[in-house]
């Protein structure tokens, strides 16, 4: 090493930095949004419409109400949901659905207890999503990662499309 490269830079001189990193451009953001908080999102109030509309009237129970109807069928659903929404190697579409059903049984439980779970399961679960969402659409992370993400959606899209089948239909 030369005594150049251990010297330390003169006050006039200023640190070159290598700017062709472009990082994260617009379109990318944009594209993972309607991937991971979108798509999960309206797979959700569909799930929950649908249970909503076919399953509540013949039932005369709280339980099983529409966002335990819309994580059964996400569930179910969840290897096809995978290669559609992530579209990574299919040998890890376990890990997403493990994802998934630790957020669906975790605010499952918190749901079965009536309206106060309006709070728990419904506004603060809204709150943490969107929270997470405007962090976590930057990074790329393992399925199980993705398979919480979008079971918080999932419960949120489920309340929201329940509630406004029961309404309008």
């Amino acid at each position: 090493m030369s005594e150049m490269d251990d010297a330390p830079l003169a006050s006039e001189e200023s640190p070159t930095f290598d700017t062709d990193d472009a990082g994260v451009t617009g379109s990318e953001i944009f594209s993972d949004m309607l991937r991971h908080m979108m798509a999960p999102l309206l797979i959700g109030m569909v799930f929950g419409a649908m249970w909503q509309l076919t399953v509540m009237p013949r039932i005369d129970t709280f339980v099983p109400n529409p966002v335990h109807g819309a994580f059964a069928i996400y569930l179910v659903t969840s290897p096809l949901i995978y290669k559609l929404l992530i579209g990574l190697d299919m040998s890890r579409a376990g890990e997403y659905a493990m994802g998934f059903a630790v957020t669906a049984c975790c605010l499952s439980m918190v749901w079965m207890f009536g309206t106060s779970s309006v709070y728990l399961a419904g506004f603060l679960p809204a709150i943490a999503w969107l929270f997470i969402s405007s962090f976590w659409l930057q990074f790329e992370f393992p399925p199980f990662r993705y398979g919480l993400w979008h079971g918080m959606a999932v419960n949120v899209g489920a309340f929201g499309g329940s509630v406004l089948a029961f309404i309008y239909f």
